[in-house]
């Protein structure tokens, strides 16, 4: 796979600076919890566009170490011109295909991973290396899907609906698994990681939220692609747009994300 099948244009890169900031808590909150702090060395698996990376390298400062994997050579450009404006010295972002390049010769305290397993078609290559790219005591940390079918538009969301059922056959469709934290505590375990927590992180808003911004975008610049493979059409986007704008008049609409499981292991 050359690309992502969400693609890497400018609207999708505008999605993902919305999904940041709209994450960015729950994201900062799990390297807490995990111990990251100063001078640390973290890892981060698919770093995208070098968002949470910029994060990341701000919260390890100038002693840390902050290196990124990402498959997508657009972003691995967008993410080092951030790192060189911001003057992130710590922080390198390398193109790596996580699916068969071996990890980096280099022991982290930290190995960062958001919805990137969701993606992949096989889970073992990945996983067989996570110990040895860890100090003893280091962390894993997890943001992956445990239960997509929570996204919706209620009460007013048939054709909302159907595009979640849309979405989730088209990641199934290219070998991904966007369920994939159903399995990964279990698979970790088996590898010898302790298993120090599992934080269910549900996300909901009403109109005009953040969370209703995000899933909304996610609408718009995803029907494109699954109309263009597809699995959605434009009666079903129009239908979808009618709803959303039924909700911005129904006070009492909401929209429900996907729900996400942290996971948070140890070696």
């Amino acid at each position: 796979m050359s690309d992502y099948i969400l693609g890497t244009h400018d609207a999708e890169l505008a999605r993902l600076q919305l999904q940041h900031a709209l994450w960015r808590p729950a994201a900062q909150a799990a390297w807490r919890r995990a111990g990251l702090g100063p001078g640390q060395r973290v890892l981060e698996l698919g770093a995208g566009p070098g968002l949470a990376a910029l994060e990341l390298a701000r919260a390890v400062g100038p002693t840390g170490r902050v290196l990124g994997l990402e498959l997508s050579p657009t972003y691995v450009a967008t993410g080092r011109a951030l790192a060189k404006q911001e003057g992130l010295g710590q922080l390198e972002l390398r193109r790596h295909d996580l699916r068969t390049d071996p990890l980096p010769a280099e022991v982290f305290d930290l190995l960062w991973c958001r919805w990137v397993a969701m993606f992949l078609p096989e889970l073992e290559p990945l996983l067989d290396q996570l110990a040895p790219a860890l100090r003893p005591g280091g962390a894993v940390v997890f943001h992956e899907y445990l239960h997509w079918d929570t996204f919706g538009l209620h009460p007013h969301g048939a054709a909302i609906r159907r595009f979640g059922q849309a979405a989730q056959r088209s990641f199934r469709e290219a070998g991904g698994d966007p369920d994939v934290n159903r399995r990964l505590p279990s698979l970790l375990a088996q590898r010898g990681f302790q298993i120090q927590e599992l934080r269910p992180l549900p996300v909901l808003g009403q109109a005009g939220s953040m969370a209703a911004q995000w899933m909304g975008s996610f609408v718009s610049v995803y029907g494109e692609q699954l109309q263009r493979l597809g699995l959605w059409s434009a009666a079903d986007a129009a239908q979808a747009a009618a709803e959303v704008a039924l909700a911005q008049r129904d006070a009492g609409s909401y929209w429900v994300g996907p729900t996400l499981l942290e996971l948070w292991a140890t070696k």
